[in-house]
């Protein structure tokens, strides 16, 4: 069955400093979203749509298409919402939802979705991929917290709950760090709160299909009656599949992951992103990349 990887990579890099996708990250000038598609390719995936900018199209192109003709296609996220008679405007993009509802017209199989400048290896490629192609459900790739920190500043992780296998919520949990040896985050009321260090975060690695634009062609109208009062909301992704899932429009299938997880938040992430890069190269798994 034809099965499609989506990519997230329309993202300023505010706290990075800089365009992400593009950076060099592993030996030979490869980015984190280089090893990510040719994992997918690798597995068995069909086609790719990458979520850009616009200014991006032409060096992913020559990139992915010129220079090693890879099936890919681009889908464009901007600034602008229409819904009806009414445009909606802001600096910076939307959210992750939004991404993704940018893609809807690129994407009519089956796909596994994913972040530009997450490394999420080729296991989990692999269990996303094989769920897909045996079950009409959707899944989750699920990372224990302790795992995806930033040694260099806090993070943004979605804590999800799990009942015999099956996701029941995700949660976005704000401002995460490791004190004095334990994993917290800031509450809305402005605490900190401890999660344990088996928390399974979803890292926006999900196994999904079509059915989902129609959700987001109703639910983005809300979304915007919201932001009007409050124009700093996001419309991220994982709030969209726990609204799906509470009214039983979709179930989720939760599969944890024994694949390292590698990330760059900030700039100074860099350094020990490329070391973990290098001693995978050391093991011959990406000798053809």
């Amino acid at each position: 069955m034809n099965t499609t990887l989506v990519v997230l990579a329309a993202g300023l890099g505010s706290r990075y400093g800089g365009f992400k996708q593009l950076d060099a990250m592993g030996p030979n000038a490869h980015s984190i979203m280089d090893y990510s598609l040719f994992d997918a390719l690798h597995i068995g995936f069909t086609s790719v749509v990458l979520v850009v900018q616009e200014s991006m199209v032409a060096p992913l192109t020559e990139r992915y298409i010129t220079n090693r003709n890879w099936p890919v296609t681009f889908a464009i996220q901007n600034t602008n919402i229409t819904i009806g008679d009414n445009k909606y405007y802001r600096e910076k993009p939307w959210g992750t939802a939004h991404a993704l509802w940018c893609a809807k017209d690129a994407v009519n199989t089956p796909f596994v979705l994913i972040n530009a400048d997450d490394f999420y290896g080729r296991e989990s490629f692999r269990l996303a991929f094989n769920y897909l192609q045996t079950q009409s459900d959707c899944c989750a790739v699920l990372f224990p917290i302790d795992k995806t920190l930033s040694s260099n500043g806090v993070v943004n992780r979605a804590e999800a709950t799990i009942d015999n296998g099956w996701l029941q919520t995700t949660v976005e949990r704000e401002k995460i760090s490791r004190q004095e040896g334990k994993i917290v985050y800031s509450t809305i009321e402005g605490g900190e709160k401890e999660l344990p260090e088996r928390t399974l975060v979803s890292m926006n690695m999900w196994g999904l299909t079509p059915e989902i634009f129609g959700f987001i062609d109703n639910d983005i109208s809300e979304f915007i009656e919201n932001w009007k009062q409050n124009a700093n909301l996001e419309y991220q992704l994982p709030s969209v599949i726990d609204r799906m899932i509470q009214h039983r429009l979709m179930e989720v299938k939760a599969i944890p992951t024994q694949s390292h997880w590698v990330g760059v938040t900030y700039k100074t992430d860099k350094e020990m992103v490329k070391m973990q890069l290098q001693q995978l190269h050391n093991t011959g798994i990406y000798d053809d990349l």
